[in-house]
């Protein structure tokens, strides 16, 4: 990624965050020393994570997003004409106080600056994203779409738990009828076995789930993403579609990577990829 200058720091209860900003992409958002998200590309991972199944359902009114920090998803899910409430459960404070300062490159106004009222659209939880989860499912709280924005499903990671089969439990009964999820598969070329084993997890709890993959030039690789739902067939909406709604919402010249014609094109997969999320097994 070039010369990294870090321009902001904080050690946290739960992580050592950064700020960075190089020549090539921008500010640069790291946690424990890992990538998460950068000005020059976020906005690829955080338009197909929320655009292709928010135009699916049509009229989402409501959204939870899982982690997202750096304001990127909420920015995505706050262009929708539609929607009346995002709430983003993010454990760490210190993420958003840094996000509001240094990345508005990232979360376009999303976050306001310090001091300013947000978007009264915006709720920002801080606290333990399964918790939460837990007490809306008990409350009847339900949402739209669920946008798990976390960081990578590995050991050591905070949001680990979240990704195990309890924690997309969880999510789940957190979904109106008719909502849809998306989440991180991570790069599945280079970690086959985590793809598989997330796939399997969501088949178990979802009646579809259709994954996709693009690249995103500051992870170096692959990326893959989930979308998940009940009641919608995000995969086979038709284009046609996809288009009237997005012209609805004057976004067809507003986006910058997903457009109506790209949403078939993003579940057809090469056959050495198609076999990776075809061979899911089993969840753990």
């Amino acid at each position: 990624m070039g010369d990294v200058h870090v321009i902001a720091a904080s050690c946290s209860a739960y992580q050592q965050i950064e700020i960075g900003e190089s020549a090539q992409f921008g500010r640069i958002f790291r946690l424990d020393g890992r990538v998460m998200s950068t000005e020059a590309d976020a906005w690829i991972q955080h338009e197909l994570m929320v655009h292709p199944m928010a135009a699916a359902h049509g009229s989402p009114r409501s959204a939870l997003v899982v982690g997202g920090g750096d304001g990127g998803s909420a920015f995505e899910l706050l262009r929708i004409p539609t929607i009346r409430e995002v709430v983003v459960a993010e454990l760490d404070a210190e993420v958003v106080r840094l996000a509001r300062e240094w990345l508005p490159g990232i979360h376009q106004g999303a976050l306001s600056a310090p001091g300013k009222p947000d978007d009264p659209r915006l709720h920002i939880a801080i606290g333990d994203a399964h918790g939460l989860m837990e007490a809306f499912g008990r409350a009847g709280r339900r949402f739209d779409l669920i946008v798990f924005d976390l960081t990578e499903a590995d050991d050591g990671s905070p949001a680990t738990a979240l990704f195990s089969l309890h924690g997309l439990q969880a999510a789940r009964r957190c979904l109106a009828p008719g909502g849809a999820m998306s989440i991180h598969l991570g790069p599945p070329l280079h970690r086959p076995d985590t793809t598989r084993l997330l796939l399997a997890r969501l088949r178990e709890l979802f009646a579809h789930v259709a994954p996709l993959a693009t690249f995103i030039p500051a992870y170096g690789a692959l990326w893959g993403i989930a979308l998940a739902s009940d009641a919608l067939d995000i995969a086979a909406c038709p284009a046609s579609q996809i288009a009237t709604r997005l012209r609805q919402w004057q976004l067809t010249s507003a986006l910058r990577c997903y457009h109506a014609d790209l949403h078939p094109a993003l579940f057809t997969h090469p056959r050495h990829l198609q076999a990776i999320f075809d061979s899911a097994g089993g969840s753990k």
